[in-house]
C-alpha cells in the first residue's frame, strides 16, 4: 500500500506515460508565451542603421549581381528576436526581399497590395505554424534559391491580383513599421483562436508540412 502510493517510485515506473502527458502541456504554455511577447513587437526589435556585421555583410556580397538585377535596393536592417534581417525594395514598387539570419540562411518575398494585405513566399519551411488572418497570402518553397523565390512569387502575386480583383493602394508605413503592423494583426487573430496554445500542436505538426511546395494557384483555384 505504501509502496504504490510513493510518487516517487510512480514517477520512475511510470516516466514514459507522464512524458507524453507533460509534453504536450509544457509546449503549449511556450506557444502561449511565444504569442504573448510578440504581441508588443516591438519589445523585440532592433533596429541597425549602420547595417549588420562583416560577416553577414560578405555573406550577402554574394547575391549583390541578382539583387542589382531586379532592381532591389537596401532599406532596413534589424533584428526581430533572434533573427538578423537585410531588407530590400523593388524600387517603385511594393515588393520587398529578406535575407533572414539565424541559425541557417534564409529567404522572404513579400508583397503589399495595401498595409494590411500582402502575400508572402518562403523558403523557410516555417509557414504554417499558424494560421493566416483574413487577407495574408503565403505559400513556402523549402530551400529553393533567391532566384526560384522570386519568380515564384511573382508568379503567385500575378495570380492573386487576377483571382481576387485586389486593390493596390500606397503604404502608410517604412519598411520596419511596416512589418511590425503586420506582426501584430498577425498575432491578434492567434490570439482571437479559441485554446490557440494547444490548437497550436496541431499546426506545427500538420500545417508546416501541409504548406510546404502548395503554390498559391494549387491554395487558390
Amino acid at each position: 500500500m505504501l509502496r504504490a502510493m510513493n510518487p516517487i517510485l510512480f514517477f520512475s515506473q511510470h516516466f514514459a506515460l507522464v512524458l507524453i502527458v507533460a509534453a504536450p502541456l509544457i509546449i503549449a504554455g511556450q506557444v502561449y508565451l511565444l504569442v504573448r511577447r510578440m504581441s508588443e513587437p516591438e519589445n523585440m526589435f532592433q533596429s541597425f542603421p549602420r547595417g549588420l556585421d562583416a560577416a553577414r555583410q560578405q555573406m550577402l556580397s554574394g547575391y549583390q549581381p541578382w539583387l542589382a538585377s531586379q532592381n532591389l535596393y537596401p532599406v532596413a536592417n534589424f533584428q526581430f528576436g533572434a533573427i538578423q534581417v537585410a531588407a530590400f525594395q523593388q524600387r517603385d514598387t511594393q515588393r520587398f526581399f529578406f535575407f533572414n539570419f539565424h541559425k541557417t540562411l534564409t529567404f522572404c518575398a513579400d508583397t503589399y497590395f495595401s498595409d494590411d494585405v500582402c502575400l508572402e513566399t518562403s523558403n523557410s519551411g516555417q509557414i504554417g505554424m499558424f494560421p493566416r488572418r483574413p487577407n495574408k497570402y503565403a505559400q513556402s518553397f523549402p530551400n529553393v534559391t533567391p532566384e526560384e523565390l522570386w519568380r515564384r512569387h511573382l508568379e503567385g502575386e500575378g495570380y492573386l491580383l487576377k483571382r481576387f480583383k485586389i486593390d493596390t493602394k500606397s503604404l502608410s508605413f517604412p519598411c520596419e513599421q511596416l512589418a511590425l503592423y503586420n506582426i501584430r494583426l498577425d498575432i491578434q487573430y492567434v490570439r482571437s483562436i479559441p485554446l490557440y496554445p494547444f490548437r497550436a500542436l496541431y499546426w506545427c505538426a500538420v500545417n508546416r508540412s501541409r504548406m510546404a511546395n502548395r503554390s498559391i494557384q494549387e491554395q487558390y483555384p
